[in-house]
């Protein structure tokens, strides 16, 4: 009789490991499902992306709102709000710069750069010299081999020069 009620009771616990064991399947299952239909996905920019230009569209999928901050940590992001887009677009300046999506949950976070360029023009019609890149500009002017001005433009800014075959304007990104 006792072997039998042991018999009884090695049975029962083991259906209720295999009710166990079926519940944890159920639950991971239901988790993983979760995670890949409803976590924020991010399309663009990849992490590491060399960025070129000054307006960045972000894509994504299941966010309500994007983060992108200069420093790892988010400790002061810029919040776009995303809830009913798939993707959103901001100007930026040039430098280094992570993002991540929020939804349900939050996703990982990307690294991307963007790029700066250093542009100067010569409008010879108006004798001004223009900062055409997207940072500012340490230009020199240089006539018959000697130093004889200094001047940080700003992006967009002009300044006015004196054109003559002798003189050299070279730019430099301003540190």
């Amino acid at each position: 009789m006792r072997k039998n009620n042991k018999m009884k009771t090695s049975k029962k616990k083991m259906k209720i490991a295999a009710l166990v064991i079926g519940l944890q399947i159920l639950l991971i299952g239901g988790i993983f499902s979760f995670v890949y239909f409803f976590a924020p996905k991010l399309e663009y920019p990849s992490d590491g992306a060399l960025i070129n230009e000054d307006f960045v569209q972000f894509r994504f999928k299941n966010a309500n709102a994007i983060l992108i901050d200069d420093n790892e940590d988010f400790s002061s992001p810029k919040i776009l709000n995303a809830s009913e887009l798939s993707s959103v677009g901001i100007g930026m300046k040039p430098g280094k710069y992570y993002w991540k999506a929020v939804g349900n949950i939050e996703s990982s976070t990307r690294e991307f750069v963007i790029d700066s360029k250093v542009g100067l023009e010569l409008n010879k019609s108006n004798s001004t010299l223009k900062n055409v890149g997207n940072v500012e500009v340490n230009v020199s002017e240089e006539h018959k081999g000697v130093l004889s001005g200094l001047v940080i433009l700003d992006v967009e800014a002009e300044y006015p020069v004196n054109i003559t075959n002798e003189t050299i304007y070279r730019g430099e990104q301003n540190e």
